[in-house]
């Protein structure tokens, strides 16, 4: 020990900082790489455990391997039946509702943003205010008046109900936009104008395309949200479950009266498979997206 202190206080001053430097740099790597083990050890889990059959977990093989790879949970819980609608079912309308309730929040926040970032007209900051408003609001806050608005409306319980609810134009999608169409320069409209573009037509073929980057990551976001969005479905549309539900109903069921969770964990896996694919092909776009969109705002 003497020795190698002596060698290091010999050490050139650079050569000093070198070696604290790479020794900081793997410390860090070790503990991100412990941190990820613990994020992706429950996913590990779960995967392993639904090859298995509910009487093979069932008499405490909860950590090993599989005796025999059992795939077919993947199948029948697709068939499975909870309070007469498939898992099948539940997929069809958390799709419908996932991709009709993006798309028509992404496109009116975009036309909101649009707005309030290129026109001038009185109000134009008390709305922006309004929008930050909304965001800090609990939703204890306006439950109560959302119940009242779609009994009157008459569109509860139903689809049309869900993405009426999902497509207010105010929140994380309205700032990222807002942000993405004042880095715009003006120029463009103007040259636009001056090819006699109307208005309807700048919009659509000019800044839509030039905002497209912010405007799929907002997409993906939103429909991240959607697709694992419980609350909403549940309270709006009990007679219609959605996958978020579904899974709630198929843990009490399945886990509570036969104890057959590989099951569960095949229902889980499949909820997960899409929004990780979705995540993992475009999380690039995702953060150079919302970087760019937060450049100016």
């Amino acid at each position: 020990m003497e020795n190698l202190d002596l060698a290091y206080k010999g050490l050139p001053k650079h050569k000093k900082r070198d070696i604290g430097y790479h020794f900081g740099k793997w410390f860090v790597f070790g503990l991100f790489v412990i941190y990820a083990v613990t994020l992706l050890f429950p996913f590990l889990w779960m995967l392993i455990n639904s090859f298995k059959t509910g009487e093979e977990f069932m008499t405490g093989n909860i950590f090993g391997f599989p005796k025999q790879w059992y795939g077919l949970n993947f199948i029948e819980i697709l068939n499975y039946e909870v309070e007469g609608q498939t898992v099948w079912s539940m997929i069809l309308m958390s799709l419908i509702t996932t991709t009709i309730g993006t798309v028509v929040n992404v496109f009116l926040s975009a036309c909101a943003a649009y707005c309030i970032a290129k026109y001038k007209f009185p109000g134009r900051n008390i709305i922006y205010g309004i929008a930050i408003f909304t965001m800090i609001v609990p939703i204890v806050g306006t439950l109560p008046s959302q119940v009242v608005m779609m009994e009157t409306f008459g569109i509860n319980d139903s689809l049309l109900g869900i993405i009426f609810l999902y497509s207010g134009c105010f929140g994380f999608n309205f700032i990222l936009l807002y942000s993405a169409f004042s880095s715009i320069s003006d120029s463009y409209i103007e040259a636009a104008s001056i090819d006699c573009a109307g208005r309807f037509k700048t919009f659509f073929c000019v800044m839509l395309p030039m905002a497209k980057g912010p405007i799929v990551a907002c997409c993906i976001l939103q429909a991240i949200t959607y697709w694992n969005d419980y609350s909403t479905p549940y309270l709006f549309m009990p007679s219609h479950m959605t996958l978020a539900v579904g899974l709630q109903k198929l843990q009490s069921e399945l886990g509570g009266s036969t104890g057959n969770y590989p099951m569960v964990f095949a229902s889980m896996l499949i909820a997960i498979f899409p929004i990780l694919i979705l995540y993992l092909c475009f999380q690039k776009r995702i953060i150079e997206s919302t970087n760019a969109g937060g450049l100016k705002g």
